[in-house]
């Protein structure tokens, strides 16, 4: 069996192999059906018990619960009404997006994580639960929730639901990594596009998207080569696709619509930034499905969450990076008339516990609260049945091992959460199913946010 050391090694050097459908130019073959989910991965397992917090009597569990850890009950930014018996604020690094969520245009999906089958509190302590494996595992739980299957089928949900379209919907960089761990991204048949936001549109000397430039034009005779030995083959093969897909971002930047947000100067802003453009570009070249899938790191916030210096940012300090960023692309996508073709999901591997860590922090847990925003978002709402009791040792603590920390069993799986997202990119609901197998174990096998 293949470890997890040997899995991210095959992970990372998946090939590009096959990505360079043939390119278009500049002019607009606009496609009338485009639709593009971009997942934001907060990889560490952001604290979602500061982001979402009960404002009504809850508040005292909170605070006595994490009395280092609990933001001010008047520094919360309130969301319109009241949700699974609570109203809640956001906390204020999120509190930009209180104004999409009265919109009806964001949404949160309060406790979700990895998930095998529906599993209570209850399972978990007497050991009866089938759980996803190496809980509380960084590496782990990010491609869990990035739909990896073990160690028989890599690719992640993200491949495997374009896998399920017509080629002629995954016709043009279907699957785009902004992101160290691409999982999701992984396909058994739709080409995957690793992009750089800081790259330029030059390879060396060579202006990639320059007609006349000799060195241009070397680089792409080079791209053509041709060889019957099977190594030069696979050579030329790479460097072909590696320079369609470079040619492609290159043209993109040149030709899309300019993002109109007001973008942070921070990796998160950069990513999103350069992923609004290009998928106007997409859409104008006749792109039809895509998934961007843009990772921003530094929330394993063990020590130091509530820090404000700029050198040592805490959990604040980076969420306010990510909401800034977030609402610039809301507003450059929808100036762009893109605002319904455009669905943006917020997620993470894990929650942290509620109780603080030992060095002003948090330390890993389980369920988390995670967002989505776009025009078709049924917004406006905290979608779950109920919210957890914010007590160590409560009714609702999974924690395994004493002294009780405040870990949370997810309500709703992350293929769940993805099975809506699946659904609006066009799959059937048999296509949903084959695309993310665990569904079978669920009742419910979408959310019901869009």
């Amino acid at each position: 069996m293949m470890d997890r050391r040997q899995f991210l090694a095959h992970a990372g050097a998946v090939s590009m192999a096959g990505v360079g459908a043939s390119l278009l130019g500049a002019k607009s073959v606009q496609a009338a059906d485009f639709k593009a989910l971009v997942v934001v991965f907060l990889s560490g397992g952001f604290d979602g018990n500061n982001m979402l917090v009960p404002v009504d009597a809850a508040y005292g569990d909170y605070a006595a619960a994490r009395p280092s850890l609990a933001l001010p009950k008047d520094s919360l930014v309130r969301l319109q009404g009241t949700h699974i018996g609570h109203q809640f604020g956001l906390s204020p690094a999120m509190g930009p997006l209180a104004s999409l969520f009265a919109q009806q245009r964001m949404a949160v999906v309060a406790n979700v994580g990895a998930l095998v089958q529906p599993t209570t509190v209850a399972q978990v302590r007497d050991r009866t639960a089938k759980l996803p494996p190496f809980l509380g595992s960084h590496a782990e739980q990010e491609q869990w929730t990035q739909g990896w299957m073990g160690d028989e089928n890599r690719s992640g949900w993200g491949g495997r639901v374009l896998d399920q379209l017509p080629a002629d919907m995954r016709n043009r960089q279907p699957l785009i990594a902004l992101a160290r761990d691409y999982t999701a991204l992984l396909a058994n048949v739709a080409p995957l596009s690793l992009a750089n936001s800081n790259a330029s549109a030059n390879w060396g000397r060579a202006s990639l998207t320059s007609t006349t430039d000799p060195l241009a034009n070397r680089v792409e005779w080079a791209s053509r080569m041709q060889s019957g030995n099977a190594y030069e083959a696979e050579f030329a093969r790479s460097l072909r696709s590696s320079y369609l897909d470079s040619l492609e971002f290159a043209k993109g930047q040149q030709y899309g619509a300019a993002p109109s947000g007001n973008f942070p100067d921070k990796q998160i802003g950069r990513d999103l930034r350069f992923a609004a453009r290009h998928m106007a570009y997409s859409k104008q070249a006749g792109a039809r499905r895509q998934i961007y899938l843009v990772q921003d790191g530094g929330y394993d916030t063990h020590t130091g969450q509530l820090l404000t210096d700029g050198s040592n940012p805490g959990l604040e300090a980076r969420l306010s990076d990510v909401v800034g960023s977030l609402t610039a692309f809301d507003d450059s996508i929808r100036s762009a008339g893109m605002g319904s073709e455009v669905l943006t999901v917020v997620m993470s591997e894990f929650g942290r516990t509620l109780d603080p860590a030992a060095g002003a922090g948090s330390d890993h847990a389980w369920g988390n609260h995670w967002f989505v925003l776009g025009d078709m978002v049924k917004g406006g709402v905290v979608y779950g049945s109920a919210f957890p009791t914010l007590k160590t040792g409560g009714v609702d603590d999974a924690s395994l091992y004493e002294p009780k920390r405040g870990q949370w069993v997810p309500q709703f799986s992350s293929d769940q959460f993805v099975a809506d997202a699946a659904r609006w990119l066009g799959l059937s609901a048999e296509q949903t199913l084959a695309a993310m197998p665990n569904l079978a174990n669920f009742a419910a096998r979408t959310i019901g946010y869009i």
